[in-house]
């Protein structure tokens, strides 16, 4: 009896230190995978913003993002400011990224879900949308 005893102690303290470090580890990847997207989205904004530099009057930008990532959704806010701030977060892990992106062009304030998205030059700035 005391052998079992011990020996369901040892397996659920096994457990709980195994559940722990899966969080960690999922932690760590839905922020890595969010700045992976994050660098991405600010190349490509920084892409278009060359464009409308060197005289384009239409410029769309296309990107193909993952709809999840570490099997969660993610949200991307784009907040305008010199330089403008792509910040990602997802919906069920507490993990929220920022990337910065400076543009001479004035980027619109947008907020996305995760997937395909277009950055769009509308005239008088540079707006971040669903694809």
């Amino acid at each position: 009896m005391l052998t079992l005893g011990i020996t369901a102690l040892l397996i659920s303290g096994l457990l709980v230190a195994a559940g722990g470090t899966v969080d960690s580890q999922r932690e760590a990847t839905t922020r890595e995978g969010l700045e992976v997207v994050g660098q991405q989205l600010a190349g490509r904004l920084v892409a278009a913003d060359r464009l409308v530099a060197a005289g384009a009057d239409e410029v769309v930008v296309r990107g193909s993002y993952p709809d999840t990532i570490a099997g969660t959704t993610y949200t991307v806010e784009v907040v305008p400011g010199d330089p403008a701030t792509i910040a990602l977060s997802t919906t069920s892990v507490d993990v929220r990224v920022s990337v910065s992106a400076a543009t001479a062009t004035p980027v619109a304030a947008a907020s996305v879900s995760g997937g395909d998205l277009e950055i769009v030059y509308t005239g008088a700035d540079l707006e971040v949308r669903s694809a």
